[in-house]
């Protein structure tokens, strides 16, 4: 089966080569990390369901229980969620579920750190992004309109595209007749990140190898410029679909 389960970070890496991160919920407040609690907490295996012979589904859950106690100090909510992986010969489904187990509303934001390994970072395009505003985090939060036909990567990149109205994006890796081209299909998130590091961020990154961001692009639906705010009792659901070309 092409995947393999980083099972404390709920971290899932196909065999295309992509690899999916949840960073959720976060909080309104600055003393969480950067990326929330969810990933850096450690995630419960729930097991795997194999319905027919073409699809596989892995579940995994964390409650508010399994959050590291000088965390769960900043955000004391009571929460669970489950995160739901599909594999099929072509896809990758991944959805994320947020329930408020308490008795008041809580604000939250979602996003799927999505990581691509491509051949040549030059010869990417992400298509069905333009016309679209977007915060540039590397340029002081400026906030661009994006009138290209494609998104090429070739300097330090960190955008925030915020209430994208397509569901639906092409990321091009540049191979002859598309071979590996992925469409992804966002799911109830209406924000998309676009991130490479760089030459000189790459080098400062303690976790990241200097020359990676040769290799790499990051394309994460979420829910990031605007908090989701959810109900006692209620549960939300977002994820995305990943589809490949073979």
């Amino acid at each position: 089966m092409p995947i393999q389960i980083n099972e404390e970070k709920v971290s899932l890496i196909h065999s295309s080569g992509s690899l999916v991160e949840a960073s959720e919920p976060s909080a309104e407040t600055a003393n969480l990390p950067q990326h929330g609690i969810a990933r850096v907490s450690t995630w419960k295996w729930l097991g795997i369901n194999v319905d027919n012979d073409e699809e596989l589904t892995a579940r995994f859950g964390l409650t508010d229980a399994q959050v590291p106690e000088n965390l769960h100090k900043e955000w004391p909510k009571k929460f669970e969620l489950v995160f739901i992986v599909t594999l099929t010969a072509d896809t990758l489904k991944n959805t994320l579920e947020v329930r408020n187990k308490g008795t008041e509303p809580f604000g939250f934001n979602a996003l799927l750190h999505t990581y691509y390994s491509v051949l040549d970072i030059s010869k990417v395009s992400i298509k069905g992004l333009n016309d679209i505003t977007y915060i540039d985090k590397v340029n002081n939060f400026t906030r661009v309109q994006d009138v290209k036909d494609s998104i090429t990567i070739d300097q330090e990149t960190d955008r925030i595209y915020e209430n994208v109205p397509r569901d639906e994006f092409l990321i091009d890796l540049g191979q002859p007749d598309g071979v590996g081209n992925f469409t992804l299909k966002k799911l109830n998130l209406k924000d998309t990140v676009i991130w490479n590091p760089w030459i000189g961020k790459a080098r400062s990154m303690s976790d990241f190898g200097d020359e990676e961001y040769k290799n790499m692009v990051c394309v994460e639906p979420g829910t990031v410029t605007e908090y989701v705010k959810l109900e006692a009792d209620k549960t939300w659901e977002g994820g995305q679909i990943l589809k490949v070309q073979l």
